[in-house]
């Protein structure tokens, strides 16, 4: 009998469902999987074939159809197989579909969300070494080196720089600041169009040491970074944990800041509108370090110390 070409693409979605899943693969999860692709048609069984082959790489294509909820089990076959039942997920902003009558198959538009829970805390003075400064400490405003728009709304639209992004490998930035006037902007060591390209700002006459050169290549899809109605978030496309550090996700002493742990996946929302009020304009600033956390606990004392890290310097009035 001729195998027809949405049997051999559901062919070969199984296989890629069962060693994407690896030690934690469920036999069970095949005949889920079956059912779940024969009830989708077959140009959204190879949407989602190439979406899976790419890892979900920026730029993949919604999977929309008619049907609520199967996002879920796409999720929970091809993302997140360790989980019987899918968490509350929250979708990428990217993602194209906003009607309530359909709904977005494509597992990587989707993301975990975690609470404020930190992993460490560290002092507002902690910081061994004078940084460069990206950013005027004073009241009078921004730097000659940053953009010089300021985000304000226009009759509900959003005009302007709200935010510039500064590359650091340990004490030494690299590249020109990148302002961001769009809602979202992808940060990524190797992205093929839009977004921030570390492999195109970096510095080739800098000496890099074994570990940077490698948590660079690590970075991988990296992160986007997205400026929404409750705050700015950020979402770890990275197949490694990213370190942040907000002074709206901190509680108690505002002497020290804490470092929370993002796992690859999720999605947390650093800088929250509700506390902006409370945070001078010198102090709108969010630092985050790819795959090397810092702080008590961590060999690494100060972000300085960090292989790769960034500085989202906010310009929200």
């Amino acid at each position: 009998m001729f195998r027809t070409r949405k049997s051999t693409l559901i062919k070969k979605l199984l296989s890629l469902q069962e060693s994407s899943a690896k030690n934690t693969y469920d036999p069970t999860s095949q005949g889920l999987a079956k059912v779940f692709l024969k009830d989708i048609g077959e140009i959204e069984v190879l949407q989602l074939l190439l979406t899976v082959l790419k890892e979900g790489a920026l730029g993949t294509t919604c999977i929309v159809v008619n049907s609520q909820d199967k996002h879920l089990t796409a999720c929970k076959l091809w993302r997140w197989p360790l989980y019987r039942t899918m968490p509350t997920l929250k979708r990428v902003p990217i993602c194209n579909d906003r009607c309530n009558e359909t709904e977005c198959l494509n597992p990587y538009h989707y993301f975990l969300t975690m609470s404020h829970s930190p992993s460490k805390t560290i002092r507002l003075d902690s910081s061994p070494v004078s940084l460069p400064i990206t950013r005027d400490l004073s009241d009078s405003g921004i730097c000659i080196d940053m953009c010089s728009d300021t985000f304000n709304t226009e009759d509900g639209e959003s005009t302007g720089t709200w935010c510039n992004v500064a590359y650091w490998e340990h004490n030494q930035r690299i590249g020109a600041l990148h302002c961001v006037n769009d809602p979202i902007v992808a940060i990524a060591n190797n992205i093929s169009h839009g977004g921030l390209d570390l492999s195109k700002i970096a510095n080739d006459d800098v000496s890099r040491d074994e570990v940077t050169a490698r948590v660079r290549k690590h970075i991988g899809s990296g992160i986007l970074v997205s400026l929404e109605e409750d705050g700015i978030w950020l979402y770890n496309r990275s197949e490694i944990s990213i370190f942040v550090q907000s002074p709206t996700m901190s509680t108690g002493d505002k002497s020290r800041l804490q470092v929370h742990k993002v796992l690859p996946g999720y999605a947390l929302n650093s800088y929250h509108f509700a506390h902006h009020s409370t945070v001078s304009r010198t102090a709108r600033t969010i630092r985050l370090s790819f795959e090397k956390g810092w702080g008590p606990g961590y060999r690494r004392q100060y972000i300085t110390d960090a292989p790769c890290w960034l500085e989202l310097l906010l310009s929200i009035r």
